[in-house]
């Protein structure tokens, strides 16, 4: 990420388009400083994701790895100071943070271009137990060891009682999931009624997608280091034991994954396969029983918007003016929706949870402004 973008990016975050108040003034005010904070992180997330993955791809040159490094690095490094704005003065934890999403990244990222070993490796990581053919059992054996890593980055950061709900954000919600969502992509291509495919699986699909779409594995990781440095937060265990703050996090991770999902159509449905194969997605393959699920996920239930969304998912392809339309319209319903639950969430709620749901204001704010693109966060 260009110097440019990363200035606009930060600036706009802290504008809190959704929320208004999700960072308060001084986070302006504090903006060299925290460029600063990520540019020391940067230094150290770049060397350590290098020699992790030259671990788990051997036959890779340097320059190959060095390569995969700087795709990951803008879309991982710069994210974990920016939501801390300036509040933790902890580099260090920071840093485990931003390589551990890289190592998750890189792991997603690899399956989605088509490589089966890494797939074998990610349901090792899980505790599945899979017979392996022989021969990839090396290569699957070294990206299992890179992904490992993961796991010693979590018990840096985060106390010993928080360690496993933020290692399950990791290798159990995102990259484990992610395999069975390309499983079922693979399902799908060699169906031969490929609507009758969908109206069976189409609502396993929709609550796959949402669980990996990863949103907890910043907001948790980073909640886990304002815990180091603030024990008497309620622990994750607290968090994830409440069913309202549960149900938050279902909807946060819905809109992620919609904004994800609407940048990505065009590489999903196979057309750039340079960055990723066949993968089934909402806006190419907007069945009915998927995007129920999704909308019942999301906590939608006011019946006219329903209407409107169920519309522009079906008609997203009608011509590229309407796709922009129904595109933005989705986008935004969406984030107006999580905004409005998060408003009125009940105050005692909000009191004994203030922390995390700040995090998820701030992810929320990010993830927003971060779709917005290269290009227009540069001004060009």
């Amino acid at each position: 990420m260009s110097a440019k973008i990363l200035q606009k990016l930060l600036e706009e975050t802290y504008k809190s388009p959704i929320f208004g108040d999700s960072f308060d003034s001084e986070s302006m005010a504090k903006m060299d400083d925290i460029k600063h904070q990520i540019a020391t992180i940067s230094s150290g997330f770049s060397n350590e994701l290098q020699q992790f993955i030259a671990q788990g791809v051997p036959e890779f040159s340097a320059k190959e790895v060095a390569d995969l490094v700087g795709q990951i690095a803008p879309k991982t490094v710069g994210f974990c100071p920016a939501l801390v704005a300036g509040e933790l003065d902890d580099t260090t934890r920071l840093q485990a943070i931003s390589v551990a999403i890289g190592l998750m990244y890189w792991g997603d990222q690899t399956m989605d271009r088509g490589d089966d070993i890494m797939s074998y490796a990610v349901q090792l990581l899980a505790g599945q137990d899979i017979p392996v053919p022989k021969d990839i059992a090396d290569k699957v054996q070294a990206r299992l060891a890179s992904l490992k890593n993961i796991e010693t980055k979590i018990d840096e950061l985060a106390l010993p009682e928080d360690y496993p709900f933020v290692l399950a954000c990791f290798s159990e919600q995102v990259l484990l999931n992610e395999v069975y969502v390309r499983n079922l992509s693979e399902d799908y291509q060699g169906a031969v009624d490929k609507q009758a495919f969908m109206d069976e699986h189409g609502k396993r699909l929709a609550q796959l997608i949402t669980v990996d779409a990863g949103f907890p594995s910043v907001s948790s990781s980073l909640y886990a280091i304002y815990r180091q440095h603030d024990s008497s937060l309620p622990s994750l265990q607290e968090v994830y034991d409440d069913p309202i703050m549960v149900e938050l996090i279902q909807i946060c991770n819905v809109v992620v994954r919609i904004a994800d999902e609407l940048g990505d159509w065009d590489t999903d449905a196979g057309h750039n396969p340079e960055y990723g194969v066949f993968t089934l997605n909402p806006f190419n393959q907007p069945n009915e029983a998927f995007l129920r699920t999704l909308f019942e996920l999301a906590g939608i239930q006011d019946k006219n918007t329903l209407d409107k969304l169920h519309e522009a998912f079906m008609h997203f392809h009608d011509g590229n003016e309407i796709r922009k339309q129904y595109g933005d319209f989705i986008s935004d319903t969406f984030f107006s929706h999580v905004r409005s639950h998060i408003h009125n969430l009940p105050p005692e709620t909000t009191e004994t949870f203030y922390q995390y749901i700040v995090l998820c204001k701030r992810v929320l704010e990010i993830g927003y402004v971060n779709q917005l693109g290269d290009v227009a966060l540069a001004g060009e």
